[in-house]
């Protein structure tokens, strides 16, 4: 990725970004180890990889911090990270 221009250093924060390598290290068993990128062939196959587990992150599985709670009686509302952003209702 390639940012041009200013960046407001104020917005940053690397709590999001050390979660999400966290997430990406318990989604993919192979980013666990320390000889991290000697198990995938070669580059293309990590970009593949890592962007089909992108795909399922957000668009198939709920996220339980995401979940709308409703009265006692009714099911809880689940939600992926792209239906709480509005971008899909269908999960």
């Amino acid at each position: 990725m390639v940012i041009s221009g200013e960046v407001d250093d104020a917005g940053i924060d690397t709590v999001y970004v050390e979660r999400y390598n966290l997430t990406l290290r318990h989604g993919i068993s192979r980013l666990a180890g320390q000889e991290k990128f000697v198990l995938f062939k070669c580059k293309e196959m990590l970009d593949n990889h890592l962007d089909t587990y992108q795909c399922y992150n957000n668009l198939i599985r709920a996220n339980s911090a995401l979940t709308i709670k409703t009265e006692k009686g009714v099911r809880n509302i689940e939600r992926t990270p792209c239906m709480a952003e509005g971008i899909t209702n269908l999960i």
